[in-house]
């Protein structure tokens, strides 16, 4: 625990060389670390990325602003690769990706990812330095033009925590292993016959290991044997030692959120509950990597095509939004009609995907009339019949 607590110490002076190797170590050797580092980022690959347009902006320029911003992005040949990279950011405080150019000016070929421990912080100075021999103690490398990366620094990475319980559990599994090692060999203690004297205690000490190493054997009269009780050692609290690390490990993962990665059942409250709060920090650290992106590559390719004017469009990243099934939007159709309002004939089309057209009025009739809604304070007394009769089928809806 000393030692990592002195390359806590050394990274927080910015010193991350050793410090990340061992959180590579980590990653790379326990199975609960590995698993609760690629549940928390598991949403990461689902992420769908959109320009969006200021509010207040002008349209017109927000429209040129979008077309260039959506061009930059599209040709950036691994970006969904990027993202997982610079989402451990997450997990070990910082992640730096390079920009690789090609063609005009800011636009962007590849964004290439460059491992933690080739780092060094000033903490002073607030600048990067890169350590191409990853050497530990050094506190000045090579400098680095910050233009050229993609910087994510979180602040303080999660794998701090991590790190102690890993620790605290491999010394639960070194102790266990020892224990069952032991516990294999019984303990047997061999009491010698009154009256032996110490000429005869070697001679009985070398038959007694006879005996207890081959489980037979002569003994002289008098002797007697002792074996320890295999079911107290059976109770040493290995197993929850490193239940509880384990623990620890997956609620630092999760934001304090979740204690087991696993789910109590497909469907289930609990298990939908589970799946929620996944999707909740997906949500939070796609909002998190959106923030570095707008900074990094929106803000220089806007103010090299669009010199003095304001920004009136941004990158986002975000989850899916569900699709929703053709009778949920009827329903929420129908209920708005109910209540007043009508949904645009151009919008409910593009969400059915169905081509809208009104009905046929009854032969030698006018279309039925629609009777007003009763006030709110007759509401009360309207029957579900009546209330059904006034409601507009949805074809009649612009």
């Amino acid at each position: 625990m000393a030692r990592i607590v002195a390359m806590e110490e050394s990274a927080n002076r910015g010193d991350l060389a050793d410090l990340q190797w061992f959180w590579h170590h980590m990653v790379q050797t326990d199975v609960t670390v590995a698993s609760a580092v690629a549940k928390r980022l598991s949403h990461i690959n689902s992420l769908d990325w959109e320009i969006r347009i200021v509010e207040t902006a002008d349209p017109v320029l927000a429209q040129e602003q979008a077309d260039v911003l959506r061009y930059a992005y599209d040709r950036i040949e691994n970006l969904k690769e990027a993202v997982e990279k610079i989402a451990l950011g997450i997990f070990s405080g910082h992640s730096h990706l390079e920009k690789v150019r090609t063609g005009y000016g800011p636009l962007i070929a590849r964004l290439e990812h460059i491992p933690p421990w080739y780092w060094i912080y000033d903490t002073k100075g607030k600048r990067w330095y890169f350590n191409p021999e990853s050497k530990p103690g050094v506190h000045h490398g090579q400098p680095v033009d910050e233009r050229d990366l993609v910087i994510f620094h979180p602040g303080d990475p999660l794998f701090k925590s991590i790190g102690r319980h890993f620790f605290s559990k491999q010394l639960a599994l070194a102790d266990w292993d020892i224990a069952l090692e032991n516990g294999a060999n019984q303990s047997i203690f061999v009491i010698g016959p009154p009256g032996t004297t110490p000429e005869k205690e070697q001679e009985y000490l070398t038959l007694a290991e006879n005996v207890t190493s081959n489980l037979r054997g002569y003994l002289p009269n008098g002797a007697d044997v002792k074996i320890t009780d295999l079911a107290a050692r059976s109770k040493m609290p290995y197993f929850e030692r490193i239940d509880y690390a384990d623990k620890q490990i997956v609620m630092a993962a999760t934001g304090g959120l979740l204690t087991m990665l696993t789910q109590s059942g497909s469907g289930t409250l609990a298990g939908n509950a589970h799946s929620e709060t996944l999707i909740g920090l997906a949500r939070a650290d796609a909002a998190k990597i959106s923030e570095v992106f707008q900074r990094h590559i929106d803000r220089p390719v806007l103010q090299a095509f669009f010199p003095g004017y304001p920004v009136a469009v941004y990158f986002q990243y975000d989850l899916p939004q569900p699709q929703e099934t053709l009778s949920e939007i009827i329903e929420a159709a129908s209920g708005l009609s109910w209540s007043g309002y009508r949904i645009e004939q151009g919008q409910l089309e593009e969400k059915l995907g169905l081509k809208l057209e009104l009905m046929d009025a009854p032969p030698g009739g006018e279309p039925a009339q629609v009777t007003p809604a009763p006030v709110l304070t007759n509401r009360g007394v309207v029957s579900l019949a009546s209330a059904r009769q006034r409601t507009l089928p949805l074809r009649s809806m612009r």
